[in-house]
């Protein structure tokens, strides 16, 4: 791999389910990669156990961010949406994790199933992970799981703009950094834009055809591709003045 590569991402799947071979991984890109910041996206459970993330941070990597999703402030919407018991080990894998300095952010991924509580969401963050360097607000990304359920899941982006307003406001607020991911500036009101990021990695990275026409086109983070068939209705191309 290039030594000038800017970003890696280790994912999955869930990649703590390597064990230890996972430190192996982490290790060879802090030895031949130096230079590459690296974000590792995990559930956070395996980082319940104490011995398990100290092991990471003895790695000491010098730009390590480990991401990691927390769909609701309670264990019963979390839990359901994972489909497993695991909000209060994913919550004790972040203390282990921030015990030990380690950057971590947090993402919910916005859903039917989770953007009525975003409000609640975010006071929940603030309150307990007041450390975390960065809460990445994602919309919903239309494969796999998503798209065998896409019927439960499914939710305009447009409807949920007055939850996700509120939250990025009392986030921001009160200091935190928080960014939206996987929307487009068209349904986003102008107070929203600079939080929103280009998000979408270019291999599977598009735009509409109605977006060939908006002025705003290189400014926008577009769509997923697999999304093509899944977006909202009230896209539409925008102009400067």
């Amino acid at each position: 791999m290039d030594k000038a590569t800017k970003y890696l991402g280790i994912t999955g799947g869930e990649p703590t389910l390597m064990g230890d071979d996972l430190f192996k991984i982490i290790s060879a890109c802090k030895k031949y990669l130096p230079e590459t910041a690296l974000e590792l996206l995990t559930n956070g459970i395996q980082f319940e156990n104490f011995e398990y993330a100290k092991k990471l941070a003895c790695l000491e990597h010098p730009n390590l961010t480990i991401g990691i999703p927390l769909y609701a402030d309670t264990d019963l919407e979390h839990d359901h949406i994972i489909q497993t018991k695991g909000f209060y080990k994913t919550i004790q894998g972040i203390y282990n994790l921030a015990l030990f300095k380690q950057k971590i952010e947090i993402r919910t991924v916005i859903h039917r199933l989770t953007y009525e509580r975003l409000p609640k969401w975010a006071e929940f963050i603030y309150h307990n992970f007041p450390f975390v360097i960065h809460i990445a607000l994602m919309g919903m990304e239309t494969i796999g799981l998503a798209r065998k359920n896409i019927d439960r899941l499914w939710i305009d982006p447009y409807d949920y703009i007055s939850q996700l307003e509120k939250t990025v406001e009392y986030l921001d607020q009160r200091l935190m950094n928080v960014s939206i991911y996987n929307l487009q500036l068209c349904i986003l009101p102008r107070d929203l834009w600079p939080f929103a990021r280009k998000s979408i990695s270019s291999w599977k990275n598009i735009y509409l055809e109605e977006c060939q026409q908006c002025d705003f086109h290189d400014e926008c983070g577009g769509f997923f591709s697999s999304s093509k068939d899944k977006y909202s209705k009230y896209i539409h191309p925008l102009r400067r003045n």
